[in-house]
């Protein structure tokens, strides 16, 4: 992730550390990922024309439902919870949620910290609001998986699950 606005050496992984390097312009991986990526995915955009709206939403104390209320009147198809610690949030905006989600948009919960996983089922019970936890995605990386999640012909939550435990 970048973490510095304009330092040359913006570019960091908090949680697991660096995965290669490059030396006299020679990549060296560390480490196999354990995340499928690039070209091994199940991901083809070369049909598509534009990535259904994710919105990403802050959450904070006190947080209600307008913003999440705003989105899926605006016509966000998914949105991104960054929510606090572990993607939590009030339970007002947890009860957007669960209306969002009668309406057909699908949420993700992330997180607005800079490092951690969002587990599934820990702090908000995924299964009974029908959320898919973002593991390690912070919320931008969230958004475009989403995004692409979306795209495809089978996205119920518990689909969008499985892309997010192997994305």
């Amino acid at each position: 992730m970048k973490t510095n606005t304009t330092s040359l050496d913006t570019f960091e992984s908090p949680d697991r550390g660096p995965s290669g390097g490059v030396e006299a312009g020679s990549v060296t991986f560390f480490e196999p990922s354990d995340k499928k990526h690039t070209s091994d995915t199940e991901f083809r955009i070369d049909q598509v024309n534009a990535l259904p709206r994710v919105d990403i939403i802050y959450a904070s104390s006190n947080m209600d439902a307008s913003l999440i209320d705003a989105a899926v009147q605006n016509g966000a198809k998914g949105i991104v919870i960054a929510g606090v610690g572990d993607g939590n949030m009030t339970k007002e905006a947890l009860a957007a949620v669960d209306q969002a989600q009668r309406k057909g948009v699908l949420v993700v919960r992330s997180t607005r910290l800079p490092s951690g996983s969002v587990m599934r089922n820990a702090e908000v019970n995924d299964d009974e609001h029908g959320t898919v936890a973002s593991g390690e995605l912070n919320p931008g990386k969230s958004r475009v998986l989403l995004q692409l999640a979306l795209s495809r012909p089978q996205h119920k939550a518990g689909d969008v699950q499985r892309m997010f435990n192997t994305y």
